[in-house]
């Protein structure tokens, strides 16, 4: 029997139903659900070859007598990044940093209707938006006429920066939230199977981290708040800066549970924000690697197919960085230029005025401040550069093999 099989619709039927079943048995056993798509390709001597997709093992069989199987599989794309996300967006939804007002089984049909649904959630996220600008406004009151440039000013000036801060980004996420934009990338966007473990696995180290940094800061202003005699009483402004009273401990109390919000707002928009960068670099590594995959196993040469499956997922995950940065932007430019000019203001603080401060307890605290902004801040304009680094590299490199292959089938044409 020769390589090539010559055109026998018989043939072709019998061996086709042939590598279907033994496939359908195989993935059976192994509990596989099965997506088939398959292509008759001609060649010019009337040789056929059928192509297969299944979702199944990332590999190329071949079959014996003449018809060759390719076996491409894409791994089956079920579950969501809303699924992968859930510790993380719990978490949100406590501090009104994330809410849903659409339930998850209603379509599209039903989709404007359930835009306008209002419930707790939401309601809970305009509160803390209000909130927090409510604080924004309030601590412009702990500015006096008297104020001169030294320690105390420093740190109203780090204090104001930082609540403004907090407050762009949990109104940046409550408008994304309103209007659904973060609802439907969270649900659209299906991942692969290992996507879906890398997400899942960095979202429950993240949610650990943050809620750990959260409960570090908040033991901090404990001592800060109660225990540092009037130390940071600039929080309870316009009391003590304006109105004076002889027990500040009401006051105090209220500061300190408004500083839960204000934290919150801080640590948790930067974790879902370097997250999401972290598995859009992820999934730009992976088609980058399926590109070379095919670049290995051809010599070099790429069938048009190919070209347009792997120009479709980079598309797929470009389309979502740019919803994600639509829905983000705001939030993310205040972080860095916030957390730069605070950067700015501790460093100068703790040079020149480290003697000032005697409290053991208070340094440590602002050292751990310094860390942090440095963190946030290099997280912020970490994912944006490794994106764009990423971005425009395919782009590039997609473009390099395009071309020529262009030219080649224009030449052949011609």
């Amino acid at each position: 029997m020769t390589s090539g099989c010559r055109f026998d619709s018989a043939c072709v039927e019998h061996q086709f139903m042939v590598v279907s079943n033994v496939w359908l048995i195989v993935c059976g056993f192994y509990s596989v659900r099965l997506n088939w798509h398959y292509t008759v390709v001609w060649n010019s001597d009337q040789d056929i070859s059928v192509r297969f997709q299944v979702d199944f093992m990332n590999k190329i069989a071949p079959f014996e007598g003449g018809l060759i199987v390719n076996i491409d599989i894409m791994r089956s794309r079920s579950k969501t990044m809303t699924e992968c996300l859930r510790p993380l967006l719990m978490s949100m939804r406590f501090f009104g940093l994330y809410f849903s007002r659409r339930s998850g089984d209603a379509d599209d049909s039903d989709e404007r209707s359930c835009r306008y649904r209002w419930n707790w959630w939401m309601i809970h996220g305009i509160f803390a938006a209000t909130l927090l600008w409510i604080n924004v406004v309030r601590m412009f009151s702990m500015f006096t006429s008297d104020d001169e440039f030294g320690l105390i000013l420093l740190n109203k000036m780090l204090s104001m920066v930082w609540v403004i801060q907090c407050a762009i980004s949990q109104t940046s996420f409550y408008a994304a939230s309103h209007l659904g934009s973060l609802q439907d990338v969270f649900t659209k966007t299906k991942l692969s199977d290992e996507c879906a473990k890398y997400l899942s696995r960095f979202a429950i180290v993240y949610t650990a981290a943050a809620w750990s940094l959260i409960t570090l800061a908040l033991a901090i202003f404990v001592y800060g708040i109660f225990f540092t005699d009037g130390y940071m009483d600039i929080n309870i402004a316009p009391f003590q800066s304006h109105v004076t009273i002889s027990n500040p401990l009401v006051p105090r109390i209220f500061a300190y549970l408004l500083l839960v919000y204000i934290l919150s707002a801080y640590v948790f928009p930067q974790s879902m924000t370097f997250l999401l960068a972290m598995l859009f670099t992820y999934q730009f590594k992976r088609v980058e690697k399926e590109l070379e995959r095919y670049l290995d196993s051809h010599d070099g040469l790429v069938g048009d197919s190919e070209i347009e499956a792997i120009r479709q997922q980079h598309q797929q995950v470009a389309m979502s960085v740019s919803h994600i940065d639509d829905c983000l932007m705001f939030s993310n430019a205040s972080a860095f230029c916030c957390q730069l000019s605070n950067l700015i203001l501790l460093l100068y603080m703790l040079i020149f005025y480290h003697s000032s401060i005697n409290d053991a307890v208070m340094i440590t605290g602002y050292t751990i401040w310094v860390v942090l902004v440095t963190a946030g801040l290099a997280f912020t304009a970490g994912g944006g550069i490794i994106i764009n680094h990423y971005v425009s590299k395919f782009s590039v490199l997609m473009t390099l093999i395009i071309v020529p292959f262009t030219v080649s089938i224009e030449a052949y044409a011609m």
